[in-house]
């Protein structure tokens, strides 16, 4: 009855041998789960986002054209549609005529104020021939003066008949009668020469400023110029052309559609500049940082990892700029674990047999093992800083594409 206990303690023995050998494998991987879990911090509220360019018109017309089809990749300033241009056209046709009829009125004026000063110059000879007849009237008259005075003298002492005083009495009289005339005439020549140079004035103010600056550097040209500018960025945009590369998305137009300004008619998306946005609850967030290396899943493609780097947190949590946020001061209230959005930029752009779409649920991993990022800042803030501190960049940016030095962090592929 004794032997059947012996394949029972064998048997335990073996359990007691396997639970020895097991510990210090279990401790290796416990101890490997506690140091990951206390350095990494996951959440699979995460989704793929991006900056979506709304193609709007700026003015209402009808559609004539549309070049591109939904879900198409377009490159940018590759023509998407086009409005009726002939409305436009007209409002350019009329607009240039109205300029060159300003012109025409402008080289008017200039011919005006030429032929005031011209008529300005005459009338100040005028009052020169008009001073030299005074001076030469007053001269007569001073003669006439004195002649009639001897003549006066002379017939009282009978020593000249009396025609010849008569005479001399006439010649003073006339000359008397000269020199108000001519001093009648000097005043009028003044008169004259100072609405000439109200006329000159006013041709000036008509033409608006001086006459040797250049000729149709003028207040009433430049309003018509304005005008013909507007009326060609306004034929300009009836040719709808993409802003950035990307792939169409929600197209809503159709040949002959009537649009208005601002209406929605597709979209263009990014695919090569997306970035994640995962919801983060708030007791996971005390060690993140930003800058801190990122691990990103998506459930589209299982065996595949992104890189990328946390660019930014949020301001505040997604309850607080809901629509309807929560009114925690009321006395039913009840904690809930608050989530705040954290923007994670890739290091490259997905490459094309593995590219992320715009709303794609993904799971992220932040490695919190480097801690010395600041909480509050931007990295995509900084490299646009540091771009307007450098005058080489900024003269390379000009050179290429706006949307090309946007974006400069994306995403790295690494195949598990």
């Amino acid at each position: 009855m004794a032997e059947p206990e012996t394949p029972r303690r064998s048997k335990k023995k073996w359990v007691l041998l396997i639970l020895l050998l097991s510990l210090p494998v279990g401790a290796y991987y416990g101890k490997q789960w506690w140091e990951y879990s206390s350095t990494h911090v996951t959440t699979d509220n995460a989704y793929v986002a991006a900056t979506v360019a709304q193609i709007t018109p700026r003015i209402p017309g009808v559609i004539t054209e549309v070049l591109v089809d939904e879900n198409w990749n377009v490159k940018a300033g590759q023509v998407l549609a086009r409005l009726d241009p002939q409305e436009y056209e007209v409002r350019l046709a009329q607009a240039e005529a109205a300029l060159a009829r300003t012109r025409e009125n402008v080289d008017q004026l200039f011919a005006a104020v030429d032929v005031s000063v011209e008529k300005r110059r005459s009338a100040h000879s005028q009052i020169e021939t008009a001073q030299a007849d005074v001076t030469t009237a007053q001269a007569s008259f001073h003669q006439a003066e004195l002649d009639l005075q001897r003549a006066k003298a002379l017939f009282a002492e009978q020593i000249i008949p009396a025609y010849q005083f008569d005479k001399a009495k006439t010649q003073y009289d006339a000359a008397l009668s000269s020199l108000h005339s001519k001093q009648k005439q000097l005043e009028q020549a003044q008169k004259d020469e100072a609405m000439r140079g109200k006329e000159h004035e006013q041709a000036k103010a008509a033409l608006g400023g001086e006459s040797n600056s250049a000729r149709y550097d003028r207040a009433l040209v430049k309003e018509v110029e304005a005008a013909v500018r507007e009326a060609q960025l306004n034929l300009s945009y009836c040719t709808l052309v993409a802003p950035i590369d990307g792939v169409i998305s929600r197209k809503s137009l159709e040949v002959g559609q009537r649009v208005q300004s601002g209406q929605p008619l597709m979209a263009v998306v990014p695919l090569e500049r997306v970035y994640v946005e995962a919801n983060y609850k708030e007791t996971q967030l005390s060690e993140v940082r930003v800058g801190q290396p990122v691990e990103i899943c998506s459930d589209i493609y299982p065996n595949v990892a992104y890189r990328g780097k946390v660019d930014s947190l949020s301001a505040g949590t997604g309850a607080a700029f809901s629509l309807l946020p929560p009114e925690n001061a009321t006395g039913n209230w009840v904690k809930v674990v608050q989530r705040l959005p954290v923007k994670v930029v890739l290091d490259q752009p997905p490459p094309p047999d593995h590219p992320l779409r715009v709303g794609l649920s993904v799971e992220v991993t932040i490695d919190t093992t480097d801690r010395s990022g600041p909480l509050l800042s931007s990295l995509r803030q900084q490299a646009a800083q540091q771009q307007a501190m450098s005058p080489a960049r900024n003269a390379k940016q000009l050179v290429s594409s706006p949307e090309q030095s946007t974006f400069a962090h994306n995403v790295n592929l690494v195949t598990r």
